[in-house]
């Protein structure tokens, strides 16, 4: 967190050198101005900064200017022009800041947020959309400045550190608060503060956040791929976990063409939402490391990203128009409104790349919980599988085997029941929960090749086996069992021959049960 803080900083610096030059930031509001020769009195190296005051009772001017350019207020919303290359959208900003205040600007002490929520209206891809956010009058970061100075010169007494400045950081026993707090000195309290900066906290939810904390190893080159890891839009703050954020900010480096893969920033994705013992707070719950992905691991999640993207869909609320008479029909009324609804597959994919596993692996738990949302994305699926090269050649024979499988049960049914359509349906549905449950519910390698052996047997002659079944038989081996699960069960989610239609009619299960409360979608999100 001290060099995310010290990353943050060499941003700000950094930005402000570039205001100062296009005569956006005037001399007598420049940290240590005016500059002689237009020279920053300041030097950023790879692992220093030095802040130059000329006299000691300069100081506190020097950092009062300095807290004033890094943390600002736009649009009555908390703005941090370091973090971007280009000028966010309002709604942007608000996602952003309900991002903040999920990791580090959590109590209500260190904020200034208006009692109620504003309603922001934005356009995408020609929707209406909602986002509701409270607005912000000022925050603790930017009046942090005067814990440093005393009389206008730099003190050395030792500062608190306290959440705000590092999630998590607090006093571990009430009763010994002189013992159980944490206090540094002023050279690294400050790098603190500008951790709002060098990190990025993105809202999962209205009730989870993530919070990125970059590996900086090198400030000059941080400083100029920091702000390239910030959204510049709504759809990129979409975010459903701490990987998926990671790998997103480095598709977003990846695209700017700036550097080479070996230098982005490896993260610490640090999960936030409440728990049983501390509800009042969103409590550190979860880190996971995610280095930086070599180039096929992050083209895999490229291809996920794009098949598998956060979606707008419209939502059905029916409303009943009330009557005087009690006899009187009630006439009942729709009314659409749109809401995001993000991808149950990419989370999946990115903790797996993130881990250096195969993308599918775990698939089986995944259809356990929510075979229903997986249902909902039979599409990108099935592009993800024919765009993404498989390490293993028996790992692409699995699942063309089952594809072919399947389509032959299908047409079977058809067969057996032609001109009964709503049957027909019907069957095939069936046939389908039949062998999701028996592979998703197989416990060992034997109950598994008894189930996909059943299906082979079942479906009758199969070109893929046929010709490639020396392929296959290592994949039924005991040590790769599981991996062959989710392959399967994979094979049977992204299925798009015969009688699969009936998979739209899952889609509008999954909005009725929107509509109803059972699934949640975030609020107004």
């Amino acid at each position: 967190m001290h060099r995310a803080g010290l990353g943050g900083l060499a941003c700000t610096l950094k930005y402000i050198e570039r205001a100062y030059k296009n005569g956006d930031l005037a001399e007598k509001t420049a940290p240590g101005g005016p500059w002689q020769e237009g020279n920053p009195p300041w030097e950023i190296k790879p692992l220093e900064i030095t802040l130059r005051f000329g006299k000691p009772e300069n100081a506190g001017d020097f950092l009062k200017r300095l807290f004033a350019c890094a943390f600002c207020i736009k649009e009555r919303l908390i703005f941090l022009p370091a973090q971007h290359r280009v000028i966010p959208s309002v709604e942007t900003l608000a996602e952003l800041q309900n991002g903040l205040t999920l990791s580090f600007l959590q109590h209500g002490r260190v904020r200034q947020l208006a009692k109620k929520e504003t309603p922001i209206f934005y356009e995408i891809d020609g929707q209406l959309l909602q986002i509701s956010v409270k607005q912000c009058s000022g925050y603790k970061h930017q009046a942090g400045w005067k814990e440093f100075c005393s009389n206008g010169c730099l003190s050395d007494k030792p500062l608190e550190v306290v959440g705000p400045l590092n999630p998590g950081a607090v006093v571990r026993h009430v009763a010994f608060q002189a013992q159980t707090r944490i206090e540094e000195g002023p050279a690294l309290v400050l790098p603190l503060y500008f951790a709002l900066i060098g990190c990025v906290a993105l809202p999962i939810n209205k009730g989870v956040g993530a919070l990125l904390v970059p590996e900086v190893i090198d400030l000059v080159t941080f400083s100029r791929i920091r702000p390239w890891m910030t959204p510049t839009g709504v759809r990129e703050c979409r975010i459903a976990g701490g990987s998926d954020a990671a790998l997103q900010a480095q598709v977003r480096l990846a695209a700017s063409k700036i550097v080479q893969s070996q230098q982005f920033p490896g993260c610490h994705a640090v999960s936030f939402h409440s728990t049983p013992w501390a509800s009042q707070q969103k409590s550190r719950v979860d880190c996971l490391y995610v280095p930086p992905c070599d180039g096929p691991r992050l083209r895999q999640f490229e291809v996920a990203l794009a098949e598998l993207p956060p979606r707008i869909i419209p939502k059905k609320k029916g409303q009943m128009k009330q009557t005087r008479k009690k006899n009187e029909a009630v006439e009942k009324i729709d009314k659409s409104e749109f809401f995001w609804a993000d991808s149950v597959v990419r989370p999946l994919v990115a903790n797996n790349l993130a881990g250096s596993r195969r993308w599918y692996q775990g698939f089986a738990d995944l259809i356990r919980r929510s075979a229903k949302k997986v249902a909902f994305e039979k599409g990108g699926i099935n592009t993800m599988i024919n765009k993404i090269p498989w390490e293993d050649h028996g790992e692409s024979v699995v699942v063309k085997a089952v594809h072919e499988a399947i389509r032959k049960r299908f047409g079977q049914i058809a067969e057996e029941n032609k001109g009964k359509l709503g049957t027909m349906k019907n069957r095939w549905r069936n046939e389908n929960d039949r062998w999701r449950l028996a592979f998703s519910g197989a416990k060992t390698a034997e109950q598994f090749r008894h189930s996909l052996c059943d299906l082979f047997g079942r479906a009758g002659n199969n070109s893929v086996l046929r010709e490639k079944w020396q392929e296959v038989l290592p994949m039924l081996d005991a040590r790769h069992w599981q991996l062959t699960r989710d392959l399967a069960l994979l094979a049977l989610a992204s299925y798009k021959g015969k009688g699969s239609d009936y998979v739209a009619e899952a889609m509008e299960e999954l909005v009725d049960e929107v509509e109803n409360g059972n699934i949640k979608t975030g609020g107004d999100k």
